[in-house]
């Protein structure tokens, strides 16, 4: 059961990464750069475009490995008479939820709306797009946080790990 574990964790936490990597540098690195680049805003949404083309399914497949890995180690660990860890299990579930949510409203339908948007409609769709973006970061950031949370409120004497992922 140890070596499980051990493989949940590290599947989780990888996943996880990656997928809060890619959003926080997407955002906040690979957008606002491309911005001030192309002085023409057709030819930054073309850009955009070309970088977000294919990308929905495999972070579709980040996300769900992160969310699956996390409900197999929420298994293996339950503890019923711990309160604490148990609020914040349900807190985890909610953020990947929404995140999940929000993922599939920017993948499939804000993005097809501004790819095909016309040049007076770029500014309010790049506007709504980088509020979407933040809030997958903040969403992913509060995974992470509710995660060490998660560590801290299981004893360390319970489980095979001492941690609570």
């Amino acid at each position: 059961m140890r070596a499980l574990e051990q493989l949940l964790f590290w599947v989780h936490g990888m996943s996880s990464a990656a997928w809060f990597g890619a959003i926080f540098y997407r955002t906040l690195i690979v957008d606002a750069k491309a911005f001030g680049y192309f002085p023409d805003r057709a030819d930054y949404e073309r850009f955009s475009t070309y970088l977000a083309h294919g990308m929905r399914y495999l972070v579709t497949a980040g996300i769900l490995t992160s969310g699956l890995s996390g409900f197999a180690l929420m298994g293996l660990r339950w503890d019923a008479t711990n309160e604490t860890w148990l609020g914040l299990m349900v807190g985890k579930v909610a953020v990947w939820l929404a995140a999940c949510g929000l993922f599939a409203y920017v993948s499939w339908i804000h993005w097809p709306w501004r790819s095909l948007a016309a040049p007076h409609e770029f500014a309010e769709y790049r506007r709504s797009g980088v509020l979407l973006a933040v809030g997958m970061v903040v969403l992913s950031g509060a995974g992470f946080a509710l995660g060490q949370a998660c560590r801290l409120a299981y004893p360390l004497g319970g489980g095979s790990l001492g941690s609570g992922f």
